[in-house]
Protein backbone atom coordinates (compact mmCIF):
# COMPACT_ATOMS: atom_id res chain seq x y z
CA UNK A 1 0.00 0.00 0.00
CA UNK A 2 1.59 3.40 -1.24
CA UNK A 3 2.49 5.64 1.55
CA UNK A 4 -0.36 9.18 1.30
CA UNK A 5 0.06 12.89 2.70
CA UNK A 6 -2.97 14.84 1.74
CA UNK A 7 -0.58 17.80 2.70
CA UNK A 8 2.43 19.36 0.92
CA UNK A 9 3.54 20.48 4.06
CA UNK A 10 3.88 17.48 5.51
CA UNK A 11 5.96 15.77 2.85
CA UNK A 12 8.01 19.17 2.34
CA UNK A 13 9.13 18.39 6.08
CA UNK A 14 9.92 15.21 5.73
CA UNK A 15 12.42 16.06 2.73
CA UNK A 16 13.79 18.58 4.46
CA UNK A 17 14.61 17.76 8.13
CA UNK A 18 18.12 17.12 9.13
CA UNK A 19 19.21 13.56 7.97
CA UNK A 20 20.71 10.61 9.86
CA UNK A 21 23.32 8.77 7.86
CA UNK A 22 22.82 4.89 7.60
CA UNK A 23 24.82 2.73 9.99
CA UNK A 24 26.43 -0.35 10.07
CA UNK A 25 26.44 -2.77 13.08
CA UNK A 26 29.85 -4.25 11.77
CA UNK A 27 30.93 -0.80 11.64
CA UNK A 28 34.72 -1.96 10.84
CA UNK A 29 33.58 -4.33 8.07
CA UNK A 30 32.69 -1.21 6.52
CA UNK A 31 35.97 0.59 6.43
CA UNK A 32 35.97 3.56 3.99
CA UNK A 33 32.84 4.36 5.21
CA UNK A 34 34.21 4.66 8.76
CA UNK A 35 36.90 6.52 8.12
CA UNK A 36 38.86 7.14 5.27
CA UNK A 37 42.10 6.99 6.94
CA UNK A 38 41.65 2.79 6.97
CA UNK A 39 41.46 3.05 3.40
CA UNK A 40 44.32 0.75 2.68
CA UNK A 41 44.51 -1.10 5.87
CA UNK A 42 45.35 -4.34 4.10
CA UNK A 43 48.19 -6.40 2.41
CA UNK A 44 47.52 -5.31 -0.88
CA UNK A 45 44.19 -5.26 -2.25
CA UNK A 46 40.47 -5.93 -0.47
CA UNK A 47 37.14 -6.24 -1.74
CA UNK A 48 34.03 -5.88 0.44
CA UNK A 49 30.12 -6.18 0.39
CA UNK A 50 28.08 -4.88 2.98
CA UNK A 51 23.89 -5.17 3.10
CA UNK A 52 22.00 -4.14 6.15
CA UNK A 53 18.42 -4.57 6.27
CA UNK A 54 16.53 -3.07 9.20
CA UNK A 55 13.42 -3.08 11.05
CA UNK A 56 11.71 -5.49 8.27
CA UNK A 57 8.19 -5.84 10.78
CA UNK A 58 7.69 -2.21 9.82
CA UNK A 59 7.50 -3.15 5.97
CA UNK A 60 9.26 -2.76 3.66
CA UNK A 61 11.95 -1.59 6.57
CA UNK A 62 15.34 0.42 5.38
CA UNK A 63 17.68 -1.38 2.99
CA UNK A 64 21.42 -0.18 2.39
CA UNK A 65 23.69 -1.78 0.18
CA UNK A 66 27.42 -0.68 0.01
CA UNK A 67 30.44 -2.05 -2.12
CA UNK A 68 33.71 -1.35 -1.72
CA UNK A 69 37.54 -1.98 -3.16
CA UNK A 70 40.72 -0.57 -2.02
CA UNK A 71 44.58 -1.41 -2.65
CA UNK A 72 47.97 -0.61 0.03
CA UNK A 73 50.42 0.04 -2.48
CA UNK A 74 53.71 -2.39 -1.21
CA UNK A 75 56.49 0.61 -2.36
CA UNK A 76 54.79 3.54 -0.84
CA UNK A 77 53.02 4.15 2.40
CA UNK A 78 49.42 4.85 0.71
CA UNK A 79 46.31 3.46 0.25
CA UNK A 80 43.45 4.12 -2.09
CA UNK A 81 39.77 3.17 -2.94
CA UNK A 82 36.61 3.53 -4.41
CA UNK A 83 33.22 2.44 -2.53
CA UNK A 84 29.41 2.54 -3.72
CA UNK A 85 26.48 3.12 -0.87
CA UNK A 86 22.85 2.97 -2.08
CA UNK A 87 20.22 3.46 0.83
CA UNK A 88 16.32 3.09 0.68
CA UNK A 89 14.30 5.06 3.29
CA UNK A 90 11.30 2.79 3.86
CA UNK A 91 8.02 2.91 1.91
CA UNK A 92 8.53 6.78 1.03
CA UNK A 93 10.52 6.34 -2.11
CA UNK A 94 12.94 8.00 -0.60
CA UNK A 95 17.12 6.99 -1.90
CA UNK A 96 20.12 8.30 -2.02
CA UNK A 97 23.48 7.06 -3.60
CA UNK A 98 26.74 8.16 -3.03
CA UNK A 99 29.84 7.10 -4.75
CA UNK A 100 33.22 8.10 -3.31
CA UNK A 101 36.95 7.71 -3.97
CA UNK A 102 39.33 7.34 -0.88
CA UNK A 103 42.76 8.41 -0.25
CA UNK A 104 44.87 7.56 2.85
CA UNK A 105 48.71 8.11 3.62
CA UNK A 106 51.00 7.20 6.79
CA UNK A 107 53.03 8.69 9.02
CA UNK A 108 55.62 6.19 10.44
CA UNK A 109 56.23 7.57 14.63
CA UNK A 110 58.67 4.35 14.85
CA UNK A 111 58.44 0.69 14.43
CA UNK A 112 55.79 -0.12 16.43
CA UNK A 113 53.63 2.82 16.08
CA UNK A 114 52.20 5.25 13.27
CA UNK A 115 49.26 7.46 12.18
CA UNK A 116 47.13 7.45 9.05
CA UNK A 117 45.66 10.29 7.52
CA UNK A 118 42.91 9.59 4.57
CA UNK A 119 40.00 11.73 2.86
CA UNK A 120 37.60 11.08 0.86
CA UNK A 121 35.89 12.86 -2.37
CA UNK A 122 32.35 11.56 -2.74
CA UNK A 123 29.24 12.10 -4.63
CA UNK A 124 25.39 11.65 -3.46
CA UNK A 125 22.59 11.33 -6.17
CA UNK A 126 19.01 11.47 -3.55
CA UNK A 127 15.80 11.45 -4.74
CA UNK A 128 12.02 10.43 -3.92
CA UNK A 129 9.39 8.73 -6.28
CA UNK A 130 6.36 11.54 -6.15
CA UNK A 131 4.14 8.31 -7.39
CA UNK A 132 4.00 7.23 -2.84
CA UNK A 133 2.37 10.64 -2.34
CA UNK A 134 -1.22 11.91 -2.97
CA UNK A 135 -1.51 16.02 -3.18
CA UNK A 136 -3.69 17.90 -2.67
CA UNK A 137 -3.87 19.25 -6.35
CA UNK A 138 -4.50 15.15 -7.23
CA UNK A 139 -7.81 15.54 -4.82
CA UNK A 140 -8.94 18.92 -6.71
CA UNK A 141 -8.48 17.18 -10.12
CA UNK A 142 -10.95 14.15 -9.18
CA UNK A 143 -7.88 11.92 -7.97
CA UNK A 144 -5.27 12.82 -10.64
CA UNK A 145 -2.26 10.31 -11.68
CA UNK A 146 0.42 12.84 -10.89
CA UNK A 147 0.95 15.94 -9.23
CA UNK A 148 1.83 19.65 -10.74
CA UNK A 149 2.63 20.71 -7.73
CA UNK A 150 5.99 22.81 -8.94
CA UNK A 151 8.37 23.22 -5.54
CA UNK A 152 9.39 19.66 -5.26
CA UNK A 153 11.96 18.78 -7.14
CA UNK A 154 12.02 14.29 -7.52
CA UNK A 155 16.35 14.28 -7.39
CA UNK A 156 19.08 16.49 -6.29
CA UNK A 157 23.03 15.87 -6.50
CA UNK A 158 26.04 16.89 -4.34
CA UNK A 159 29.66 16.65 -3.67
CA UNK A 160 30.42 15.32 0.12
CA UNK A 161 33.94 15.61 1.02
CA UNK A 162 35.30 13.37 4.57
CA UNK A 163 38.57 13.22 6.09
CA UNK A 164 39.67 11.08 9.03
CA UNK A 165 42.41 10.14 10.98
CA UNK A 166 43.97 7.19 12.53
CA UNK A 167 46.76 6.05 15.36
CA UNK A 168 48.11 2.67 15.98
CA UNK A 169 50.03 0.06 17.67
CA UNK A 170 50.46 -3.36 17.73
CA UNK A 171 47.08 -3.55 20.26
CA UNK A 172 45.66 -0.41 20.50
CA UNK A 173 44.32 1.59 17.59
CA UNK A 174 41.79 5.16 17.98
CA UNK A 175 40.40 7.55 15.26
CA UNK A 176 38.44 10.18 14.50
CA UNK A 177 36.87 11.01 11.10
CA UNK A 178 34.35 13.85 10.01
CA UNK A 179 31.74 13.59 6.96
CA UNK A 180 29.87 16.35 4.63
CA UNK A 181 32.59 18.47 5.57
CA UNK A 182 31.21 21.08 3.15
CA UNK A 183 27.31 20.68 4.71
CA UNK A 184 25.91 20.33 1.51
CA UNK A 185 22.29 21.08 0.35
CA UNK A 186 20.09 17.74 0.60
CA UNK A 187 16.83 19.72 -0.35
CA UNK A 188 14.29 18.45 -2.68
CA UNK A 189 12.14 21.69 -3.01
CA UNK A 190 13.04 24.37 -5.38
CA UNK A 191 15.73 27.29 -4.02
CA UNK A 192 15.13 25.37 -0.85
CA UNK A 193 17.80 24.89 2.36
CA UNK A 194 18.65 21.95 3.97
CA UNK A 195 22.51 21.32 4.45
CA UNK A 196 23.24 18.19 5.93
CA UNK A 197 24.64 17.60 9.15
CA UNK A 198 28.46 17.02 9.47
CA UNK A 199 28.63 13.64 11.53
CA UNK A 200 31.62 12.64 13.48
CA UNK A 201 32.70 9.43 14.30
CA UNK A 202 35.35 8.62 17.00
CA UNK A 203 36.46 4.74 17.25
CA UNK A 204 39.00 2.93 19.56
CA UNK A 205 40.36 -0.61 20.40
CA UNK A 206 42.47 -2.56 22.28
CA UNK A 207 43.24 -6.64 21.32
CA UNK A 208 44.80 -9.07 23.16
CA UNK A 209 45.95 -12.61 23.45
CA UNK A 210 43.83 -15.21 25.85
CA UNK A 211 45.27 -18.54 24.81
CA UNK A 212 48.90 -17.54 26.83
CA UNK A 213 50.51 -15.84 24.07
CA UNK A 214 52.65 -12.68 24.57
CA UNK A 215 51.80 -11.48 21.57
CA UNK A 216 49.15 -10.83 19.39
CA UNK A 217 50.77 -11.93 16.45
CA UNK A 218 51.39 -15.14 17.98
CA UNK A 219 48.25 -15.59 19.58
CA UNK A 220 45.77 -17.83 17.68
CA UNK A 221 42.80 -17.20 20.54
CA UNK A 222 42.31 -13.47 20.87
CA UNK A 223 39.76 -10.95 22.39
CA UNK A 224 39.17 -7.28 21.09
CA UNK A 225 37.41 -4.81 22.86
CA UNK A 226 36.03 -1.63 20.60
CA UNK A 227 33.66 1.14 20.89
CA UNK A 228 32.73 3.69 18.44
CA UNK A 229 30.77 6.93 19.32
CA UNK A 230 28.93 9.29 16.60
CA UNK A 231 27.29 12.12 16.88
CA UNK A 232 25.27 13.93 13.77
CA UNK A 233 23.32 17.46 14.66
CA UNK A 234 21.42 16.43 17.92
CA UNK A 235 21.51 12.60 17.55
CA UNK A 236 24.55 10.95 19.20
CA UNK A 237 25.06 6.91 19.74
CA UNK A 238 27.64 4.74 21.16
CA UNK A 239 28.70 1.12 20.18
CA UNK A 240 30.12 -0.97 23.06
CA UNK A 241 31.58 -4.20 22.55
CA UNK A 242 33.52 -7.30 22.40
CA UNK A 243 34.55 -9.95 20.21
CA UNK A 244 37.08 -13.32 20.26
CA UNK A 245 38.59 -15.16 17.27
CA UNK A 246 39.52 -18.39 17.63
CA UNK A 247 41.08 -19.73 14.76
CA UNK A 248 38.84 -19.13 11.77
CA UNK A 249 35.90 -18.57 13.79
CA UNK A 250 34.44 -14.98 15.60
CA UNK A 251 31.66 -14.62 17.92
CA UNK A 252 30.74 -11.27 19.49
CA UNK A 253 28.25 -9.10 21.91
CA UNK A 254 27.19 -5.68 21.07
CA UNK A 255 25.46 -2.83 22.77
CA UNK A 256 24.48 0.05 21.29
CA UNK A 257 22.97 3.06 22.97
CA UNK A 258 23.67 6.40 25.32
CA UNK A 259 21.24 6.15 27.85
CA UNK A 260 22.93 7.71 30.96
CA UNK A 261 24.45 10.42 29.31
CA UNK A 262 21.00 11.69 26.77
CA UNK A 263 17.85 10.80 26.79
CA UNK A 264 16.09 13.09 24.08
CA UNK A 265 12.49 13.36 25.64
CA UNK A 266 11.01 12.78 29.15
CA UNK A 267 10.61 8.95 29.70
CA UNK A 268 12.61 8.00 26.65
CA UNK A 269 15.89 6.66 27.15
CA UNK A 270 18.58 6.19 24.44
CA UNK A 271 18.59 2.42 24.26
CA UNK A 272 18.36 1.21 20.44
CA UNK A 273 19.81 -2.85 20.04
CA UNK A 274 21.75 -5.62 21.82
CA UNK A 275 23.28 -6.97 18.82
CA UNK A 276 25.00 -10.76 18.23
CA UNK A 277 27.63 -11.66 15.46
CA UNK A 278 29.36 -14.91 14.43
CA UNK A 279 32.23 -15.09 11.53
CA UNK A 280 34.01 -17.58 9.63
CA UNK A 281 36.96 -17.10 7.46
CA UNK A 282 38.11 -19.63 4.66
CA UNK A 283 41.61 -20.69 3.82
CA UNK A 284 41.74 -18.40 0.79
CA UNK A 285 41.09 -15.54 2.95
CA UNK A 286 37.19 -15.10 2.07
CA UNK A 287 35.50 -13.59 5.79
CA UNK A 288 31.75 -14.32 6.06
CA UNK A 289 29.99 -12.59 9.33
CA UNK A 290 26.48 -12.25 10.00
CA UNK A 291 25.06 -10.11 12.69
CA UNK A 292 21.60 -9.93 14.28
CA UNK A 293 20.32 -6.50 16.11
CA UNK A 294 17.57 -7.51 18.52
CA UNK A 295 15.78 -3.93 19.50
CA UNK A 296 15.65 -3.00 23.27
CA UNK A 297 13.84 0.46 22.23
CA UNK A 298 10.18 1.30 22.57
CA UNK A 299 9.83 -0.35 19.06
CA UNK A 300 10.46 -3.39 20.85
CA UNK A 301 10.76 -7.06 18.60
CA UNK A 302 7.54 -5.94 16.58
CA UNK A 303 10.38 -4.01 14.12
CA UNK A 304 12.19 -7.23 13.71
CA UNK A 305 15.09 -5.90 14.89
CA UNK A 306 18.61 -5.99 12.15
CA UNK A 307 19.50 -7.69 9.84
CA UNK A 308 23.58 -7.54 8.92
CA UNK A 309 25.51 -9.47 6.39
CA UNK A 310 29.46 -8.79 5.39
CA UNK A 311 31.68 -10.67 2.49
CA UNK A 312 35.38 -9.61 2.88
CA UNK A 313 37.60 -11.20 0.19
CA UNK A 314 41.88 -9.86 0.76
CA UNK A 315 44.75 -11.31 -1.10
CA UNK A 316 47.08 -12.33 -1.22
CA UNK A 317 47.73 -13.64 2.23
CA UNK A 318 50.89 -12.13 2.61
CA UNK A 319 53.20 -9.54 0.68
CA UNK A 320 56.69 -10.35 1.57
CA UNK A 321 59.27 -7.20 1.72
CA UNK A 322 56.76 -4.73 2.78
CA UNK A 323 58.27 -1.76 4.24
CA UNK A 324 55.29 -0.74 6.00
CA UNK A 325 53.59 -2.39 9.31
CA UNK A 326 49.73 -2.72 8.42
CA UNK A 327 46.93 -1.30 10.49
CA UNK A 328 46.09 -3.61 13.36
CA UNK A 329 42.27 -2.94 13.03
CA UNK A 330 39.49 -5.40 13.34
CA UNK A 331 38.94 -6.90 10.21
CA UNK A 332 35.53 -8.88 10.34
Amino acid sequence: MRTRYLLLPLLLLALTASAQDPQFSQWYAAAQYLNPALTGNTHQDRIALNYRLQWPGVQPGYETYMAAYDHRFSTAPVGMGAMVLRDKAGSSGLTSTTIGMSYSYEARINYKRAIRGGVRLGYTMRGVNPDGYLFADQIIRDNAPQTIEPNLVPRTNYLDLAGGLMYYSESFWAGVSVNHLNKPNMSLMVDGQAPLERRMSVHAGYRFPIDGQRTVAKSETRMTIATHYKMQGKWDQLDLGAYADHHQFTAGLWYRGLPIVKAYKPGYGNNEAVILMIGYQTENQLRFVYSYDITISKLTMRSAGAHEISLIYEWPKQVKKRKHKIVPCPKF
